[in-house]
């Protein structure tokens, strides 16, 4: 019985992986982008202050992501997913340097890193394997 619900574990562990590794990217790309126009400022505004030329920047790197996945371009997918990862990791830094982490709904800025570095793993696999 153990050994059954182990086997079985180990299978569907492998399919996330798997789903993970190898699913379509556009709906989290089009999430993480939302999330840089309308949550990030917003949230970094109220909770660091008003980093006026970094929110701006969060909100443009967000668009460009939006304008990337409409055109369909991989290799402008590729860039505004460096962008993205780029913007949401050094959130997560300007969080951890000022007032770290105190809260769970906090650590959110370390699942988006996660999100962002996924969608830009699976873009770059794609990538190569149309280019190469």
């Amino acid at each position: 019985m153990i050994q059954h619900i182990k086997t079985i574990a180990k299978a569907r562990g492998k399919h996330l992986v798997d789903v993970w590794r190898h699913s379509d990217s556009q709906p989290t790309e089009i999430t993480l982008a939302l999330v840089n126009i309308l949550l990030a400022p917003l949230a970094t505004r109220i909770e660091l202050g008003p980093l006026v030329f970094y929110q701006i920047i969060l909100v443009g790197v967000g668009g460009y992501q939006l304008m990337c996945v409409a055109k369909g371009d991989l290799n402008c997918r590729v860039r505004a997913s460096m962008l993205t990862f780029g913007a949401f990791t050094a959130t997560l830094m300007m969080y951890v340097i000022t007032i770290g982490l105190p809260t769970p709904s906090h650590w959110g800025w370390l699942v988006l890193v996660f999100s962002s570095f996924g969608s830009l793993k699976r873009l770059k696999t794609e990538q190569l394997h149309r280019h190469g």
